[in-house]
């Protein structure tokens, strides 16, 4: 590692500003620049921890039939706790990544990991945290995939995708129903019935004046109706 990678890695991660000269140059801690589509798959044996200095991973589950199911993203300064797995005696990858955008990752050994979580404070809470975020993250989908309808996530996506000044969105039904973990043919029949209430367009390709008000309100009242029957 040379000195101005380390002052990079610092201001995008502070906490490492604890970690000496010398353990600096310990073998195997390097920046590695991966493009757009570079995955990882499932199974494959973690030599290392990889914190994302700039870029985007899509993490996800994929079926014995080929079905995907989007279990969260992460981007700059974040780490995902599956690729931090190693650290806790856990050795394969439980999930695929694949990488959005050209991702620039700090690569540190699964050895010197562990040295730094006994070590060092900061980076522990790092971890730990990363783990305990992405692990709500992972119980709120679990939850929306198994009480929420379709309609309601459809509707929750939009908005968080989009807002009032710009009500479109460039996606596909496939690559939607991707995120929301259900079949092409789900999504395409919900948004055409959403079309014909006037909640939104489909064009080719992207998903056009999009209602965030009346999404709202099918979205609150979805709530008060599964805290009622909850």
């Amino acid at each position: 590692m040379q000195k101005h990678q380390i002052k990079d890695v610092i201001t995008r991660f502070p906490f490492l500003a604890d970690i000496s000269s010398e353990e600096w140059k310990e073998e195997g801690i390097s920046i590695v620049s991966l493009p757009v589509n570079s995955v990882v798959y499932e199974g494959e044996f973690l030599k290392s921890t990889a914190l994302i200095l700039e870029g985007s991973v899509r993490i996800y589950k994929l079926s014995d039939s080929g079905r995907e199911v989007t279990l969260f993203r992460i981007g700059n300064g974040e780490c995902s706790p599956l690729m931090a797995a190693g650290i806790l005696g856990r050795s394969e990858f439980e999930a695929w990544a694949c990488f959005e955008k050209p991702t620039t990752i700090l690569i540190v050994p699964i050895q010197t990991s562990q040295e730094w979580m006994d070590k060092y404070k900061g980076f522990r809470q790092f971890i730990l945290r990363s783990f305990a975020f992405h692990l709500n993250n992972l119980s709120n989908l679990i939850e929306t995939m198994n009480f929420k309808s379709i309609r309601t996530r459809i509707s929750k996506y939009l908005i968080e995708k989009t807002s009032h000044d710009n009500d479109s969105l460039a996606i596909t039904h496939d690559i939607l129903a991707i995120e929301l973990g259900t079949v092409r043919e789900v999504i395409s029949r919900t948004l055409k019935s959403m079309e014909k209430e006037g909640l939104l367009r489909l064009e080719r390709g992207q998903i056009t004046h999009i209602q965030h008000r009346q999404l709202l309100v099918l979205l609150n009242k979805d709530c008060r109706e599964h805290t009622v029957t909850g």
